[in-house]
Order: structure tokens, then sequence, then C-alpha cells
């Protein structure tokens, strides 16, 4: 982000804060710890709400007041709706395993399971409080679980949070009329079949193929197949939730704003734009303006899978609070770095090096005989071990290493002044390796600069299997852990607060510095060029299929026909001025243009 593009969002944020005050925002947010959750094999952003609140809080659309922590759902409350039998079954791992549709979960992770959807069931609850009680959008950044009925989970859903909020207000005097706007990708069976037969609960649901019966008093059901764009979603949502609110005439509206039509999705199969999402959900608003203006509105996120389906929720929700189009999320780099710098800014030095008291004394002050002896060693000659794991905690990334399911704990190797080490195991045992970083300060990459070389970066779940969603690459023992953005935000952040220049990295395979290069960038213009020409040599192709491709020699000179492999050469990202300046962008660019006719690759036939 250029210092143009910062100063332009500091404005832009001051402006929304002050139309905040002239126009209170329409939106109350529920999201709490326990949604932090993730399991072997899963395909959700365990992170997804969180990424939502921190993008809308970066440009001054939600404050710490308008987000609420729900609690766990109550076994008193979801027994309204679930047998007593199921709930029993739920705790075993071979059940919960059904019910997320094969995949394996042990013990701890049906535990962790149960206590996500009871939470987010808890958030549904007190989005629904809001919504009645103060008249504003209640939002729970989790649930949606429709596919879950009376006696059986599937499709990811253990409890319908929704039918348990409906029961939960039925028991405290509500008996108005309901109605479920479900615009999730997949049918909302278990939500058509809870109320089947209740005529004062509509639910409408508009998906690919029918999960079941369609048979109710009060519903419509829309299977529009799997080849779906723009234009005849649109025209079927505004279609049939116009006539919807026409005929049931809701009190209390819920609207299951599932992302996973959109192109891009993980696990849903239409082909819906960021623009067309936008305008289902602005479709919806102002239909429900038009045809309920008095009705309670309550949102979940419902489906949407993969790191960055939380941008078309943040899209909707920035234009509900602002009342305008025009916000982009940025990329999840960008947003980790944001996040991470906010919290950095928290912490205090004295926190981190565990040097100092309220006098600004250290013990080498008050005995300078023990300055030799007395101070440990600090990492990068700054973080006491101490420091570093209270910076770890309040970041973020033990917590989302425990929301994976581990204890982690933390070992240091400061012997060696030159190479600190630090590894991060999932066990009190140090029997699981999950992460480990060796590091020194570089004088040498760029001369005149002092840089913060990473020798050694792994990031591993030995939890998780290889999979066709995650398949094994060059080097790998086991699939990855899932946090690379927020570790390199965490580096950058401790470049920052020692004083380094910069960032250095020499990835070792070529689907490493596909992965570096989303932030940092070859420090010689010919290393960027070659890559840029195996890019281009590769088009579409996946990381698997291009390291695959490189190692089997296809990838050839296109006038030589010599193979061509990749070359490891250092990467860098700038943080000082000074180093921006040497490195400028403009001849940089033109550089690589200049040596770009010695790297032209095409791709050979198989072997």
């Amino acid at each position: 982000m250029t210092t143009g593009d910062k100063i332009f969002r500091q404005l832009r944020r001051r402006a929304n804060q002050m139309f905040a005050r002239l126009r209170p925002p329409p939106l109350t947010f529920v999201y709490g710890p326990h949604y932090e959750c993730s399991w072997p094999g899963s395909a959700v952003d365990e992170v997804r709400g969180e990424r939502i609140l921190t993008a809308l809080a970066a440009e001054g659309l939600v404050t710490f007041e308008q987000v609420r922590r729900p609690p766990l759902a109550t076994y008193h409350a979801i027994r309204r709706v679930h047998a007593d039998a199921y709930l029993d079954a739920c705790q075993r791992p071979e059940v919960m395993a059904d019910i997320l549709g094969g995949l394996g979960v042990g013990e701890v992770d049906t535990a962790r399971i149960l206590d996500l959807q009871r939470a987010m069931t808890g958030g549904t609850m007190l989005a629904t409080d809001i919504a009645l009680g103060t008249g504003k959008i209640g939002v729970n950044l989790g649930g949606g679980f429709h596919h879950a009925h009376r006696e059986v989970g599937r499709g990811f859903c253990v409890f319908h949070d929704v039918a348990v909020a409906i029961a939960e207000q039925r028991a405290l005097g509500f008996h108005e009329r309901v109605l479920v706007v479900d615009l999730d990708q997949h049918d909302g069976d278990g939500t058509r079949a809870l109320f089947a037969d209740d005529p004062t609960v509509f639910t409408l649901s508009i998906h690919n193929h029918h999960w079941g019966s369609t048979d109710a008093v009060a519903s419509t059901s829309v299977a529009l197949g799997d080849v779906v764009g723009d234009t005849l979603y649109l025209e079927t949502v505004q279609l049939h939730l116009t006539e919807a609110l026409r005929q049931h005439r809701p009190r209390l509206i819920y609207f299951l704003a599932g992302t996973d039509p959109a192109v891009g999705d993980k696990v849903g199969v239409w082909q819906i734009s960021a623009e067309g999402m936008l305008e289902r959900d602005i479709a919806v608003f102002e239909a429900i303006r038009e045809f309920a203006p008095d009705a309670a509105v309550v949102v979940c996120l419902a489906g949407g899978y993969g790191p960055t389906t939380w941008q078309h929720s943040a899209r909707s929700f920035a234009w509900l609070q602002s009342g305008h189009r025009g916000f982009e999320p940025p990329d999840n780099d960008e947003l980790s770095l944001m996040r991470a710098r906010h919290y950095a800014a928290l912490l205090k030095p004295a926190d981190l090096t565990g040097e100092g008291d309220d006098l600004g004394l250290t013990l080498e002050d008050l005995v300078p005989s023990l300055a030799a002896t007395a101070r440990e060693p600090r990492f990068l000659g700054y973080y006491s071990r101490q420091g570093l794991e209270l910076a770890l905690e309040r970041h973020g990334l033990l917590g989302r290493v425990r929301a994976k399911g581990f204890q982690p704990s933390l070992e240091f190797n400061l012997v060696d002044p030159q190479r600190h080490i630090l590894k991060i195991f999932g066990d009190p045992d140090h029997k699981e390796l999950l992460f480990e970083l060796v590091v020194h300060r570089d004088r040498r990459t760029i001369p005149g600069f002092e840089l913060l070389s990473v020798d050694w970066l792994l990031l591993q779940n030995p939890r998780e299997q290889f999979s066709a969603d995650k398949p094994q690459l060059p080097g790998q023992r086991h699939p990855g852990l899932g946090l690379f953005e927020e570790v390199v935000a965490l580096l950058i952040i401790a470049c920052e607060r020692v004083g380094l220049a910069g960032l250095v990295v020499t990835p070792s395979q070529y689907h490493l510095a596909v992965q570096w290069q989303k932030r940092l960038r070859f420090v010689d213009p010919r290393a960027a060029a070659r890559m840029r020409a195996i890019r281009e040599a590769l088009p579409g192709a996946s990381l698997v299929e291009a390291a695959r491709a490189l190692a089997e020699g296809r990838v050839v000179n296109h006038k030589t026909g010599e193979t061509c492999s990749y070359e490891p050469a250092p990467m860098v990202f700038p943080i000082s001025d000074e180093l921006k300046a040497e490195l400028d962008p403009e001849n940089y660019l033109k550089a690589i243009d200049e040596v770009a006719d010695e790297y032209r690759f095409q791709l050979s036939s198989p072997r």
C-alpha cells in the first residue's frame, strides 16, 4: 500500500466515524472466541468473522461497542428442537464424523465442535434478542446450520441455530410470523422439515439441488441446478423474496447470507461474481425495507468456504453501515498486517523486552557488576522469552493454534547469538512440531542495510492428512498449518519493532517462492524475470502441477529446448524508507523488462 493509499484510507475512516455519529449504524455484531475452531480436513475459515470485523474496523465502520459476545446455548434451549437421543449421540466421534461428511475426528475435536455450534447457536439467539429489542439488524458472524434436523445432523450442521432461536422466542411469548430467507447455495432442508407443519414460519430456500422432500405448509424451494450466473440468480431472488414478503408479512426475518454461491468458493459450484453477491444482499435488504419495514432482521453467515469468502460479507455489511457501495476489502496479507500493527500498538516495549519498571531502571542499572551475566539472551537482541510469548499470545497466533485443537508450548534456542531458533509444539511433551523459525540479522544481502533473514520457516499440521484439496508439495512431511499470512505479518512487525530495514528470505522451492512473492520481491531483477517466465509458461497450473512440471524437466527454453529449473534467490520486503528508495519500483520493473528476452520458457509434452 502506498503512502497516498494510507492517507486516503485514514481520511475515509474519519469520514465514516463522523457519519456514524450523525446516523447511528444499523448493525450490531455477535462474535465470540469459540467461533475460531477448525478441525482436520475442514474447508471452513475459522477466523472468517474476525476478518470481517478487522476490515470494517479499519474503515471506521464498526466499534467495540457494536460487537457482543454470545453465551453457549444451553441444552435446555436446544432440547426444544432436537431429540434427546440425538443430543446424546452427538457426543460420539463416529456420529460427529458422519455429520461432517466423513471427516475423521476424535473425542477432543468432537467436544470442540459441539462448543463451536453451541456458541454460534447462542449467537443467533442473542442476535434475535438484539433485533427484536433494539430494532437494529442483529448479525451473527456464524451460524446458519440449516441442514440439522430434529434427530439427525449433516452437512457440518449439528444444531439448528435458527430453529432454536425461534423456539426460545416462542417460549418468551413471541408468536408472530417468521420468514427464513436462505440463500446459501445448498438446500435449507433442515429448516423446511422442522417447520413443515407450522404455518407461522415461512421458509424460502434458493439452492442448486433439493436435499429432501419439499413438502411444507409455508415454504418455497427453488432448485436452480449447478450452472448459475448473476442474471438468473438475481432475478430468482427478487421474484421469490418479494412474493414471500407480500404473502407472509413477517414480523421477524432470518437472512442466511451464505457466500458459497460466489465464484471460486471451495465447496460451491455456482459462478456468482463479487458484484452479483453484493447486489443480491442489497436486493434482500431493500425488499425488506419496502415490504416489511417493521420486521426485525437477523443475519447469519451460513455457508462460505475458503480464505477469501469473508470479503463478500464485508462488502455487504460495509454498505449497510455506510450506505455506500465503494468499499473494497483488503487482501488477506494486508489484513493480517493491519491486524498485527493494531495489536503491536497495544504492547509496550517493556512488555516485550522485560526491561525497565516504573522508574525506567533495569537490573544492570541497579547492580552494574551483574551486567555481563544477569542479562538473559534476547530473541533478535530485543524480545525476552516471556515478551515474545506475550506478543504471540496478544497477536492471537497461539490462540489460532489452540483453535486447531493443540496445546501450544514454546521452545527457544538463543545460544548462538548469530542464529536464533523458535519452535512451537502442539503438545506439552514436545512431540508434535507445528512451527519452526530460524532467523539472523543480515548485513550482506543488500550492503548498507540490516535485514531480518528467515533462514528456515516450517508450518505444519501433523494431525492432518494430505488430500485432493491439500496435496503434498516438495519438501512437505505434513500439510500446512494455515497460518502463513499471520506469521509473515508478525515477522514484518518484528522488523519494525527492532528497527531493521526489511525482511529477506531465500525460498528453497518453487512453491515457496510463489507463496512469498505475494508480499516479497526478488532482490535481483534477473531472478524476478526468470520467475515471471516460469509462471507464464504454466498458465492456470496449480502449485502441485507447476512443481511437478519443473521437477520432470518439462519447462524448457523456447529457443534452445534446455531444461529450466527453479533457482533459489533472495527475496526482500523493504520496510525502511531508505531501503524502499534503494529498491525503487519503477527502476526495478524496467530492469526486469530489460532482461525478459533472456528468459522465455514453454511447457513441453509429458515424457
